[in-house]
């Protein structure tokens, strides 16, 4: 009877040392952590690669009329499908957090405009894209070896009343994407 409980203990504890080697592995194996900017996306044989600057931030600026908001120079990146397989994208404008003693600037004082590949973008108030964290500036296919190179311009309004001088507006852009089936 003693031999059989013995036998039990031990065929318990190989159980649960295989189990406890099983999980170590895993957890050695996958590892997870933050990353501060990501630039391309590559699942099997597709790949989004964006080419772009900095942050998009509106600080020591002054309010402008559509026509020279429309002149400036203005944030230019490139999105390229450089995999095998085609792809629906979205691009997004999020907000970038404004740390103290900066205070930000509301959407409502702000105007965009976006130029995509030949076609020129029209002056838009930015709360028109609706809110923070759902901005879609763009959205479509993406061809394998196909290119869409944008320009985004954003200034604030002299067309709102009100007093927002000091006020800071920082943004980023954010795209996903998913392979065409």
């Amino acid at each position: 009877m003693k031999e059989k409980r013995n036998k039990i203990a031990i065929i318990v504890l190989l159980i649960i040392l295989i189990i406890a080697i099983i999980a170590l592995s895993y957890a050695a194996f996958r590892f997870v952590g933050p990353g501060q900017r990501e630039n391309v996306v590559t699942l099997g044989n597709l790949e989004l690669t964006l080419t772009e600057g900095t942050t998009i931030n509106l600080e020591d600026t002054y309010p402008l009329t559509n026509a020279e908001g429309l002149a400036l120079d203005g944030y230019s990146f490139t999105l390229e499908n450089t995999g095998t397989a085609d792809v629906d994208y979205v691009i997004y404008l999020d907000n970038v957090e404004i740390t103290s003693p900066d205070v930000k600037l509301d959407d409502m004082y702000l105007k965009y405009s976006l130029d995509k590949n030949d076609t020129v973008g029209t002056a838009e108030y930015l709360e028109s894209l609706g809110a923070d964290g759902s901005r879609i500036l763009d959205q479509g296919t993406l061809n394998s070896g196909e290119e869409n190179n944008y320009i985004l311009r954003v200034w604030p309004t002299i067309e709102v009343d009100g007093d927002f001088g000091g006020q800071v507006w920082k943004g980023k852009l954010r795209i996903t994407g998913d392979q065409v089936r």
